[in-house]
């Protein structure tokens, strides 16, 4: 079977759930939220990172603003879990289908897993998010992406 590029699958996937965001591409890579920042102009709090993470060794997924960092205590806390791990580079690739740095949020894997959102994200409107690939990033209002994935909202960062 052929397998769809990262940005195909996205743009596949806000087709079928009628997503409403907007799909930028970019000259430069832009898989890190340095590089996004300065390429698309955003704030790095405004820029999502959409990590892959395992609660006692079960994946979840983990969408926490740029200019934030993961809390492993707090994600264990909002899930009930006693140990938190960031998912390997093979493992990210066994699980969504894509690389780091080219994970989106708006992947057929995402929805097979638990979303927790970090409740800083609600203080934005507008945010942009991995894009399925090095230079693609989606641009989407946070009411949409929650509408979408059905995230548990928890304080995860710090």
């Amino acid at each position: 079977m052929f397998k769809l590029l990262g940005v195909e699958e996205v743009r596949k996937f806000i087709e079928k759930y009628g997503v409403k965001a907007e799909i930028l591409e970019f000259e430069n890579t832009v898989e890190t939220v340095s590089t996004a920042s300065k390429a698309s102009g955003y704030p790095e709090r405004r820029i999502l990172k959409t990590l892959i993470v395992f609660a006692d060794e079960k994946p979840y997924v983990a969408i926490v603003r740029g200019d934030r960092k993961l809390s492993f205590k707090e994600f264990a806390k909002a899930v009930g879990a006693r140990k938190v791990r960031l998912a390997k580079i093979n493992e990210v690739q066994n699980i969504v289908g894509v690389k780091p740095g080219e994970v989106s949020p708006l992947l057929e894997n995402i929805l097979k897993l638990s979303v927790v959102l970090d409740n800083s994200v609600l203080e934005e409107k507008t945010v942009l998010v991995g894009g399925g690939s090095l230079n693609h990033l989606v641009k989407i209002d946070v009411n949409e992406l929650i509408r979408i994935l059905n995230p548990k909202i928890a304080k995860i960062t710090v």
